[in-house]
């Protein structure tokens, strides 16, 4: 008798089971439709921070440029033959991978009497040979005087932010670093 009230015990415990199992038979899926959902906007989410992160990079990156730049720019003051077109191969030269043709330039130079002139802003190539080397003393750069670079890039961010369901857009937005130095 033993022997049989253990394996009735064993039954009922799995007829027990069956019950159960049919009663919580509908959330098998729910898991899945769960993660269908979150799994997108967590690649989303993702998506955003990285694509923000490279922007911060890209920034840091132009930055360091025109700062450089900058500082040749106010250390060869009344030097060079045309200042502005060394600031803009150093800032190309220190940055190799970008496009040229997305870098607008603007310079502004002020001479020993203290009168700012502005060149630019242009893409790809600027000149300012009346400011260098040679130039009159109305538009030359003026030891002691603040010479200003600023250089602006044009940014697009990731193909996943750029899809549209009904038409097509690229944002972009620019990314701007300014350096100001007293020339020697």
């Amino acid at each position: 008798m033993k022997i049989g009230c253990g394996l009735r015990r064993m039954a009922m415990l799995l007829v027990r089971g069956k019950k159960v199992r049919r009663r919580c038979k509908g959330e098998d899926g729910a898991a899945l439709v769960e993660i269908a959902i979150a799994l997108p906007l967590m690649l989303l989410m993702l998506t955003g921070a990285v694509s923000y992160s490279m922007a911060f990079y890209n920034w840091q990156q132009l930055q360091n440029a025109v700062s450089t730049a900058a500082q040749a720019l106010a250390a060869t003051a009344g030097v060079a033959a045309n200042p502005c077109s060394q600031a803009v191969s150093q800032v190309e030269a220190a940055l190799p991978g970008w496009t040229a043709s997305n870098l607008t330039y603007t310079v502004v130079i002020t001479n020993a009497a203290g009168t700012a002139t502005t060149y630019g802003p242009n893409a790809g190539s600027l000149s300012c040979a009346a400011a260098g080397s040679g130039g009159t003393a109305a538009t030359a750069e003026g030891a002691g005087q603040p010479q200003t670079l600023t250089v602006s890039y044009s940014y697009t961010w990731f193909w996943v932010f750029t899809w549209t369901p009904f038409g097509s857009s690229t944002p972009s937005s620019a990314l701007t670093a300014s350096e100001s130095l007293m020339a020697d």
